[in-house]
Order: C-alpha cells, then structure tokens, then sequence
C-alpha cells in the first residue's frame, strides 16, 4: 500500500497537467516529500540537520515553490503544535521550526539573495501598491471567478485522489472520537483545499499574483490527501499478501481498458471543449470514489488493496495519457513549439550563423521562437527571460516592438531602431524587402540576410540626450534619438498627407509619399492601449492592405498569417517603402465596433535621411570584445559628443570603468546604457557582477560557521539553549501564527460568501 501510495503522488493532477511544460517545477515535487520527512523528524527528534539541508536544497532549486513550502510547513505546524503537541513541547518545536528555517534560509543565501535582488530592479519586482492596498484586492477575488481552462486546473489537483478521498472519509468517522487527531487532520486538509475555492487564499499563496497557472503548489493538495489517507489506513487495514492471479486478472482489465480509452482518444478530433473534459474527469473521479468507498466498507480491515490495482492505474492512466503534452480538449496559441530547440539549431549550422554578443540577429517572422537568441548564440531583441528591468519593456513597445507578457519580441521596429540596436543579419522564412535586406544564403526555408543599414555597436553623443522627455510615441523616439546622432533639426519621420474614406467595416487612405519613404503602421484598441493583444476584443480581427495586396503579419506558428495583431505581432508593421507616388491602405474589420474602438497611425521614415545616417557613422573608430561577464567597448569622443550610447540595458549589475577609472553609468531610455567620456579615445570597461553576490556568499558562509560552531559546543560542553530564548520564540511564533490565520484564511473565507452571492445573482440574471 506505501507503493501505492507513492505512485498516487508521482502521478498526481499536478504532474500531469504541468510535468511536460513546466519540468523545473517536478524538481520540487520530488523533493517535497523529502522536506517534509526531515520536517517530521525535527518535530519528532529536535534533530535540525537534515531539515536544513532540505530547505536549502529546495530553496537553491527553485525560491517561488520552496516558499510556497515553507508556507506550507508554517501552517500545518501551528496546528500540530496547537492539536497534537504537549504543551511543555512548543517552545522546543517552535525555537527548532525557527532555528532551523533560519538556518536552510542562510545556506541558500549564496544563491537565494542575489536572485531576489535582481528580481527586485525588474519588471517582477512590485506591483507599485502598498500592501494594505493590494491586501484588499485579494479578498475581493474572494471566490474564483476564472475561465473554464484555469477552473479546470484547479480541480484537476484532486484528479487520482479519488481513493484518498474514500479513506480519509472512513477515518474520519472510524476515529471520531479522537478528537484532537480528527481536527488535526481536518486542518490539514483545509489548509490544502480551500486555496482552489477561495482566491484570496490562493493569491496569498502565491504572494499576491500569478499568470494563467492557477495553483502552482497543487502538489501539497495531492501530498496532503495522501498523507492523510496513509495515517487512517496504516490504522485501519492489515497488510494482505497479494494474490497473483488477482493481479494477473488486474492487469489484464487495465490494459484493455487504457487500450480502449487511448484508441477512442485517438479517434476524437480536436476541439476545444474543456467543460466536456472537466465533466469527464469529474466523473471519472466520482465513480472512482463510490467504487472505493463501497469497496473499503465491504471488506473493512481485510482490505486488499491488490483487489482495485487496475481502477487506480486506470484512473491514472487516462489522466496522465490525456493531459501529457497539448490535451485535444483545449485549442490555444502556444508559448513556443517542442522542437524549436531542433529548429534553432538546425537553421544556425545549415546557414553558418556566427555566434556574436555585439552583432545582433532578428527574426521578424517570428519562425524560430522567442527564445531562438539562446539556441543560436547570437544577441538579439528578442528575450524570453521574466526578469526584465521594470522600464526595459515599456521602452521596447514605444520603440515600436511587440511584446507578450514579460517578453521582449523583435517583430516590429523601422530600420532606425534595428540599425540603432546594431542588428547586421536576419533569419526568415518570408523573403523580406531587398531595400532593407540582402540575401546571403538559403536552405531550405530559410534564408540568411544582411542588413542594408548598419549603425556601429555604440556612439557618441551629447549627454544632454539623457534629459530629453522619452514620454512620447514611437515617431518621437525616432526623431528624438536621430537628432541627436546627426545634430540635423528635421525629424527623420513625419507623419504623411492622405485623404481617407470610411464605411462600417473598412477604412481606406489615399497617401502621397513625398521623397523616399519606409511606411509603417500601427493600431491600438483605444480602451486597451498597454495590455498584452489577448487582452483585447480587437485580437486577430483587422486585415490591412497596400495597393489591394494583403499585408503579412506573422505570428507564432503562422509565417503567412495576415490578421492583426496577434499576441507575437502587435505594433509596427512595415507596409513597404515608396518614393515619390501615391499608395493605398485599406483596413478591413472584422465586425463595425472593432472599427469604432480602434486607432490607426502611420508614418513614413525617410530613407534618405537614413543613409545620410549610416554614411555619416560608417566610418566611426568602434571595437568591441567581451567575456561571460564582460564587455569592452573602445571608441572616440569629443568635446560635444561626450557619452557613449552602448545598447545594452542598464542595470546596477553593471561596474563600469572609462580609462580603468569607475564610473557611474545611466539609463537611457530603457534600452540603453549611457557611459561619460573624455574627448578623444576611451575604453569602456563593463563588468557585470550581480548584486547581492558577495552579501549572500558572506550569510551562507557565516550560517555554516554558526551551525558548525554550535554542534562542537553542543557535544563538548553541557550548555543549553536558555529557556527565555524558546519562550520568547514560542510567543512570536503563536501571534504570528494567529495573524497569519485570521488574515490569511478567516477572512477571505467570510468575504466569499457575499462574493459568492453576487456571482450567483449575476449568472441568473445573465440567463434571465
């Protein structure tokens, strides 16, 4: 029955749903029991050694579950100590749950603070509300009031449970009697199980937010009922040796059984039905559970467990079969395709891509993923790290680059901004504009280009860029950082002269292009203007047109789609670059209210203005050169322009040295890192050392000192830890543990309920 039970938990809701996209996270499930046995030994023994090990193992793998853990471990010990433990107990359990917490916490510092301080200077760092402010949010998302997909994986933490649910029942009235035991257990259960119903509970839980994956520390629902389930049953059932040719008759029912379900699977046609499939496996569940539960009352101590082998395997099976890899019940636009590792990699040895830290690549058709920069060693707009600085994306879109999530993505941008970031090459699968592009070599779907226009790595300009007002549009970017490249006063995009007709569904510009122009374009839901595009009715619903030719707009999966915006392409679009002649552009809608949220802008960059440019800097003094942690940039200043522009994001990691002297570095405009130079040649010395590094080497290094030094003074004298010490730790920990509760649990609960009432009366009205 213990393997049973294991099993239960290695394929519980939770490893199914997320084991095949989120791999990093089944680090800590498996770890998680672990960390609960040194925890239980602790509590058991006073022995803190192994507990301190598990917390800093689990908190060096991975800190956002590990402290969902600690949770966890802060929450079930109140109601041990309270329920279980004798009273001259807790100070001993309190001062051990504390030292030792303290102590895993310190080990990990070496990893744990750095982290937290990058963390802290990013777009993740704070959601710029107080705590009372954003407390009050919560528990106004008293009742989970999600779509169907994330109401699905809440309940899916109780899928394989069904036989822990029919002995937990059991148990709980076999030893009602045992009062302080049944409350104990019931706690436990509370503590796990209310955070899917309540969502107050659950955004503390995950300190205050998250994204589309709506309990992240579903394991502990799953670890909980089991646990539970394994105390009643130790109690209640005799161990009966199994009978082989029950087993043999077993195995047989489960392979028939997965082998009907697998092939009916099969035969079923994607959809996206999710309340189909979460009926489904309610059901399957329920009827799990009656079986069990009929099945438990029957043969009562004499129990064998080998007698529903093949229903638990069944009932894991279908889930496991069904929901590893992309379900056929859910229809969505993925992050980013299996094999793109695959497809980088093949794209970068068929067409010899060199591997570059300064010169940038980009893929704007989004072909090769997000993330493809990674895979080819090659520096890129493109970001898929959560860990941006807070400003770094805002800048990115006004610039005129998509964005999704917390990604950077380098669909969209003008030739300036390319040539600005020191992009020389693309990789596509659509042929791109020979204007813009050279071809260089194929293979084949994809091609290999350099760039027409190229800027070096980094200039010099005047310092006073870095007063300039970065409020604007991506029009005045442009100008503002052209400007102050040449010293011209005339912008280098303008918007352009057109008439325009409108009826219901479409609207139409005549435009003249004075001169040499680069058009590009760009349209915005006026009530959704900085969310994410699948924020916005408008997704996916406009197609646009030059000259009565369908405009690409590529997107993830699609190279040839041309419905915009898309999650991958939602910013500028270049409709291509006319000289001296008149041109159309027709935006057609998909229904007449899209017309009326929506705000079409375009503008034309001049092309002669930016060859003046590339000309006037082609022939200017740059080397470049870096290591893993460094960049070195060589070049001339003078007395007007007296900053060098490194395109690189500012960061506090970076130390920065001119002429071996340190010096302060400066943020300009999200994007770059602004260095003051002398007249003359400078070398820029960057060295990137992340903060807090040397901080959380010294506390994981004092912490193992005080935990040697502590164990050779415990075994070579007879010194105690003072009894005022335990009491005083016992005393915070109570108060806390009480706040923690009340704030936590109680009165989310309460705030439910007429949450709850209100969403009951909105439904009905909504079908009346």
């Amino acid at each position: 029955m213990k393997v049973a039970f294991s099993l239960m938990y290695t394929f519980c809701g939770y490893t199914v749903l997320y084991g095949s996209c989120f791999t990093p996270w089944m680090d800590i499930v498996a770890l998680f029991p672990l960390l609960m046995l040194a925890y239980e030994n602790m509590m058991q023994t006073g022995k803190k050694l192994f507990y301190i090990i598990m917390v800093a193992i689990v908190f060096i793998i991975n800190y956002y579950l590990g402290a969902m853990s600690l949770v966890y471990i802060f929450l079930i010990s109140g109601a041990y100590v309270l329920l279980m433990s004798k009273k001259e107990k807790i100070k001993e359990h309190a001062w051990n749950l504390g030292i030792g917490t303290v102590a895993g916490l310190g080990l990990s510092c070496f990893v744990l603070v750095p982290v937290m301080m990058q963390l802290s200077g990013s777009q993740r760092g704070g959601s710029g509300q107080g705590i009372v402010s954003q407390y009050i949010g919560w528990i106004k998302s008293a009742i989970i009031s999600d779509g169907q997909m994330a109401a699905f994986q809440r309940w899916m933490m109780l899928y394989g449970m069904a036989f822990a649910a029919a002995v937990i029942i059991m148990g709980l009235k076999k030893f009602k009697e045992e009062k302080n035991t049944i409350r104990y257990m019931i706690s436990l259960l509370l503590i796990s199980l209310l955070p899917i119903v309540v969502e107050g509970i659950n955004l503390m839980w995950h300190f205050g937010s998250y994204n589309g994956y709506t309990l992240r520390n579903g394991y502990i629902v799953a670890f909980t009922l089991i646990t539970v389930a394994a105390y009643f049953a130790q109690r209640m059932f005799e161990e009966v040796t199994a009978d082989k040719k029950q087993l043999v008759k077993q195995l047989v029912i489960f392979v028939v059984a997965a082998a009907v379900y697998a092939v009916i699977y099969n035969i079923i046609p994607s959809n996206d039905i999710i309340l189909a499939a979460f009926i489904l496996f309610i059901a399957i569940f329920i009827a799990a559970f009656i079986f069990y539960n009929k099945k438990l009352k029957k043969d009562g101590i004499g129990f064998d467990f080998n007698t529903i082998i093949a229903i638990v395997a069944i009932e894991v099976f279908i889930g496991a079969y069904s929901l590893i890899g992309p379900p056929k019940f859910y229809e969505y636009e993925p992050y980013q395709y299996g094999d793109y590792v695959q497809a980088a990699n093949e794209v970068k040895d068929s067409l010899d891509i060199e591997e570059s830290v300064t010169d940038r690549i980009v893929n704007s058709d989004i072909s090769l993923n997000a993330n493809y920069p990674l895979i080819l060693r090659r520096s890129a707009m493109s970001s898929f790290t959560a860990a941006l600085q807070s400003d770094t994306q805002s800048y990115s879109k006004k610039f005129g680059y998509s964005k999704y999530f917390l990604w950077l993505l380098d669909s969209g941008g003008t030739v300036f901004t390319n040539s600005l970031f020191h992009v020389t090459q693309a990789v596509n699968v659509n042929e791109l504009d020979s204007q813009m592009y050279t071809a260089l070599r194929s293979d084949g779907d994809y091609t290999l280009y350099d760039a027409n226009y190229k800027l070096p790595f980094a200039m010099s300009v005047n310092k006073n860029i870095t007063r300039q007002d970065f409020s604007g549009n991506w029009e005045d970017l442009h100008n503002i950082f052209y400007k102050a490249l040449t010293n011209d006063t005339q912008d280098i995009v303008n918007g352009m002269s057109y008439t325009k007709k409108e009826s219901s569904v479409i609207r139409e510009y005549n435009v003249r292009a004075d001169g040499k122009q680069a058009v590009y374009i760009n349209i915005v839901d006026v009530n959704n203007r900085n969310t994410d595009a699948n924020a916005s009715w408008l997704i996916s619903s406009m197609h646009i047109y030059v000259n009565g030719e369908a405009v690409l707009v590529p997107t993830l999966g699609d190279v040839k789609n041309t419905a915009y915006f898309t999650d991958y392409n939602n910013n500028l679009v270049y409709l291509g670059t006319f000289e001296n002649e008149n041109f159309t552009i027709r935006v057609e809608y998909d229904d007449p209210w899209y017309l009326k949220v929506s705000e079409v802008s375009f503008a034309g960059l001049d092309m002669d203005k930016m060859q003046s440019l590339v000309d006037k800097h082609a022939d200017d003094y740059c080397e470049t050169s870096y290591t893993s942690d460094s960049l070195t940039v060589k070049l001339n200043g003078s007395g007007v322009n007296n900053m060098a522009l490194i395109p690189v994001v500012y960061s506090d990691n970076w130390n920065v040295k001119v002429n071996g002297k340190k010096v302060k570095a400066k943020s300009v405009c999200g994007l770059f890192t602004g260095v003051d130079i002398h007249a003359g040649e400078n070398v820029i010395e960057m060295t990137f050392e992340p903060k807090g590094k040397k901080a959380g080497m010294l506390i994981s290094l004092a912490t193992l000192i005080m935990m040697i030094a502590s164990a050779l003074i415990l075994k070579f004298t007879k010194l105690k830890v003072p009894a005022l010490l335990k009491m005083c730790a016992a005393f915070i920990y109570l108060e806390l543990y009480n706040i923690v509760i009340v704030a936590m649990f109680l009165i989310p609960v309460v705030a439910a309920i007429p949450a709850l009432i209100y969403q009951i009366v909105i439904r009905l009205m909504q079908l009346f």
